[in-house]
This record gives C-alpha cells, structure tokens and sequence, in this order.
C-alpha cells in the first residue's frame, strides 16, 4: 500500500470514530457498523485511485487552485 493510501485510511478511521463517538460501544452490533463503514470507504477510495492511476492522473490533477491562480 502506497504512503498516501495509508495516510486516507487513517483519516477515514479517525474520523469515523469521532463521528460515532456517542455510540454505544460495548453493543457489538455498533463496532461492526462501524468496521463496515470504514471498509467501504476505503474500498471506494481505492477504486476512484485505481481509475486515476490508469488514466495517468492523480487527484493533485483535479484540484482547482484557489482565486485562478492557474490563469
């Protein structure tokens, strides 16, 4: 796995934590939700790189410049 892909990942998860933070954590239906969520995020986060990554880009391609600085 590539740095920046484990670096997303422990965005996602971290943040997912934090937004689940007033679950109920010892209901084990809730860590499971959670691991579920965080799963399939990060499997889309791979697929959107997977397309990038064959079509030669990278997400730095698609960000557009704050106030037209690429005018």
């Amino acid at each position: 796995m590539k740095k920046k892909h484990f670096v997303s990942l422990v965005t996602m998860i971290k943040d997912s934590l934090y937004a689940h933070r007033m679950a109920d954590w010892n209901n084990r239906k809730v860590s499971e939700t959670v691991a579920e969520i965080i799963t399939k995020k990060f499997a889309k986060y791979i697929k959107e790189q997977e397309g990038l990554e064959k079509l030669g880009k990278s997400e730095e391609d698609f960000i557009i410049p704050p106030n037209n600085l690429n005018k």
